[in-house]
């Protein structure tokens, strides 16, 4: 317990230096994705501090940590990145912005961000979301039309009918030999108002009666594009819907959106509770056309390795693989990759844990500074059983980073997988009262990441936790089944993970600045890098789990943590821990599954 003291007082003895921040040499370079860009203006947000990219696109600049970095360039969507205590290097890829008008003021109202529009969504009938965030009507720059689900006549053969009466100057063309036995759909529109010979009914949207060459209708359904019409979906599972037809609003769309674009939100889809979202790895819209396909995955084993892997992989006995290990070591020491490699290989592969300490003994000697490596080493050292070392090291990321929220909770969660769930419970309690206190940055996604974990150990610690558990803390709530908490140990790391569901149906979430700068922001500014998802116990079957890596700023791996509650809450609660190393760009990687 005096350990424990001893942690939890360190704390406001270094806030006062952290809240100061060290200054930071950052260089990178900016690109388009391709080619460097010249003249890139990178400033430090608030301040007039700022510079240009050169002729090769690179830059370097002194900044606080803490403080925020803009890189923006004419006709360039604006990037901000939060500089860390481990930045030095932000290699930053700006995308064309095509919606430059969304940026003009319309009003003075405070442009509200996503996070408040997600708890607005329920009660606020102008908003509507997309794959691209929620939209809100009365603050954007364009036309959108929106009709609430309540308000469709379920008379018609389909919604197409219903949605007729709302679109000004829309027209619904069917076919006279399918009048009876066709379903309604939206498809392709022809020159002259008239429809090609296809069998389901067409909707022309005013924009598209304008254009000049017919082109089809893009749906989108729950976040997920498609081009196939949505027909099967009554007027009483849609939430709302909403029409997009000017270009501005059609732009992020592409080519495929030129005809005008149908949002549909179902009420099976609608994620905004009125308390903190959990987040379900399901498509409830049963769309037909976002099934995966094997063909599109591969697996871990595809994959390049490492040369100093292959080799140390090809040796006949532990002699032997140990005397390349100190030959390789000698060209890669200054690489904490090449380490946390050989650790998994001799402790996992070849079952030779006394030499795989050795690994762990140098990346602390070497990089014992970087949160980012200590935090990819405790990861490989629970994957393997060893709690007591990897709860030391997370123990001295705790004082690297005393002010991240991510802190706490690896911390309290290695007291807990030592046997120590009274220092756990102790330490989720400073940590709510902290946050209480506005000491700590506070975040409702990581939020509900931390009540569940305090939850679930005073579930199954009531005997040794019932003063805490007295307190109503410990309620099981009503989610039984599989629990996922996914974990990363780099703040920049940007990744797509894919959920496929027992009937082979996905649904993605994309985690970058590109899909949701606000949240990575976030993450920055609170300090924690995870994320839960939960399978519902009726939802049987295999479930598969994969994922993108996008890469990060400063073009390295990076690595992630997965740990699988089964039975989440239950007395038959069991747990698994997966690390994975992600380091292929762009590749759909395979995880694993779920039965």
């Amino acid at each position: 317990m005096v350990k424990m003291k001893i942690v939890v007082l360190a704390i406001s003895l270094v806030f006062a230096q952290v809240s100061l921040g060290q200054v930071k040499n950052v260089q990178g370079t900016v690109t388009n994705g391709k080619e460097p860009l010249e003249n890139v203006n990178v400033n430090i947000k608030d301040t007039d501090i700022g510079l240009k990219t050169d002729g090769q696109g690179k830059y370097q600049i002194e900044v606080q940590e803490g403080e925020t970095l803009t890189f923006s360039f004419m006709g360039m969507k604006t990037v901000e990145i939060v500089v860390e205590d481990v930045t030095e290097f932000l290699n930053v890829s700006l995308k064309s912005w095509v919606e430059e008008l969304d940026e003009v003021v319309v009003s003075k109202r405070r442009k509200k961000s996503q996070q408040e529009l997600f708890k607005e969504y329920n009660t606020n009938k102008d908003l509507i979301k997309t794959s691209f965030g929620i939209l809100d009507k009365e603050s954007l720059g364009h036309s959108l039309k929106i009709v609430d689900g309540d308000d469709l006549s379920p008379a018609g053969q389909d919604f197409v009918d219903a949605l007729e009466s709302w679109i000004p100057a829309s027209v619904v063309f069917r076919p006279s030999a399918f009048r009876i036995a066709a379903q309604g759909s939206l498809t392709q529109l022809r020159k002259q108002g008239r429809p090609t010979d296809l069998t389901a009914p067409v909707l022309y949207l005013p924009r598209a009666l304008r254009h000049p060459k017919p082109l089809p209708a893009l749906y989108e359904i729950d976040g997920v594009v498609t081009t196939v019409p949505p027909t099967f979906l009554h007027t009483s599972e849609i939430e709302r819907i909403a029409v997009l037809e000017s270009l501005t609003g059609l732009a992020k769309y592409g080519t495929l959106g030129a005809g005008g674009v149908v949002i549909i939100n179902t009420k099976t889809g609608n994620f905004s509770p009125k308390t903190t979202p959990e987040r379900e790895p399901l498509n409830p819209a049963l769309l037909r056309d976002n099934y995966f396909e094997d063909k599109d995955v591969v697996l871990e084993s595809s994959l390049e390795t490492p040369i100093y892997l292959e080799k140390i992989a090809e040796a006949n006995n532990q002699k032997q693989a140990r005397d390349i290990y100190e030959n390789m070591e000698k060209m890669y020491a200054n690489s904490p990759y090449f380490y946390l490699d050989c650790f998994t290989l001799f402790s996992e592969q070849r079952g030779d844990d006394k030499f795989a300490l050795r690994m762990v003994k140098t990346l602390e000697n070497r990089f014992g500074t970087d949160p980012t490596v200590l935090k990819a080493l405790a990861y490989k050292l629970e994957a393997q059983g060893m709690h007591q070392k990897a709860h030391e090291i997370y123990i001295k990321v705790f004082k690297l980073r005393p002010g991240y929220v991510q802190s706490y909770k690896n911390l309290a969660y290695s007291f807990k997988s030592i046997g120590e769930v009274e220092k756990s419970a102790a330490l989720y309690a400073r940590y709510n009262y902290l946050i209480g206190a506005d000491i700590l940055g506070e975040s409702e996604e990581f939020e509900s990441v931390m009540d569940k974990d305090f939850s679930n150990l005073l579930v199954l610690n009531g005997a040794k936790l019932s003063k805490l558990a007295g307190k109503g803390i410990g309620d099981s709530g009503d989610f039984d089944g599989t629990r996922l908490v996914f974990e990363w140990n780099d703040g920049e790391a940007e990744f797509e993970i894919q959920f496929v569901d027992p009937n082979g149906q996905y649904f993605t979430w994309a985690h970058s600045l590109d899909a949701d700068p606000n949240r990575i922001t976030k993450e920055k500014q609170v300090g924690f890098s995870s994320e839960e998802y939960l399978i519902y116990k009726p939802l049987n079957g295999t479930w598969k789990v994969n994922i993108k890596y996008l890469g990060n700023k400063q073009l390295t791996p990076a690595y992630l943590k997965t740990t699988v509650y089964h039975n989440f809450n239950t007395e038959n609660q069991s747990k698994e821990i997966k690390v994975f190393k992600l380091r292929a760009r762009d590749v759909n990687q395979q995880l694993f599954a779920l039965n």
